[in-house]
């Protein structure tokens, strides 16, 4: 019994046009692509707003070199203000530029809450 070669031909293209497609997509995934300043200052921004309302949030536009021992990467520098305990907190931030992830948070300072009766 003897099988003509074209019934193969559209199995071996198909089977090259997957590989060729997985290859692609795999390089896709793989390139790391940045957030915009706006998307992790939104995603920092509502983490806080699930536990108080935010006053007031800042991010810089223009992401900084940060190394900590062997971790280098781009971050943005940023700030949340919030009302704890009738007071305004303010929070000083370092988000990884490609994934959003908090990096460094600090209470800096408190700041006198404008609405409070004194």
């Amino acid at each position: 019994m003897k099988i003509k070669a074209n019934v193969f031909f559209p199995l071996i293209f198909g089977a090259i046009a997957g590989f060729i497609s997985g290859l692609q997509a795999n390089g896709n995934l793989q390139q790391p692509t940045k957030l915009t300043p706006q998307q992790i200052l939104k995603k920092i921004r509502s983490a806080f707003q699930a536990e108080t309302p935010v006053q007031d949030s800042w991010i810089n536009m223009q992401p900084q070199h940060f190394q900590r021992f062997a971790l280098k990467t781009d971050v943005y520098r940023g700030g949340i203000s919030r009302l704890e305990d009738q007071q305004l907190i303010q929070y000083d931030f370092l988000a990884d530029a490609n994934t959003g992830s908090v990096l460094e948070l600090k209470r800096s300072n408190y700041l006198k809450n404008p609405i409070a009766n004194n």
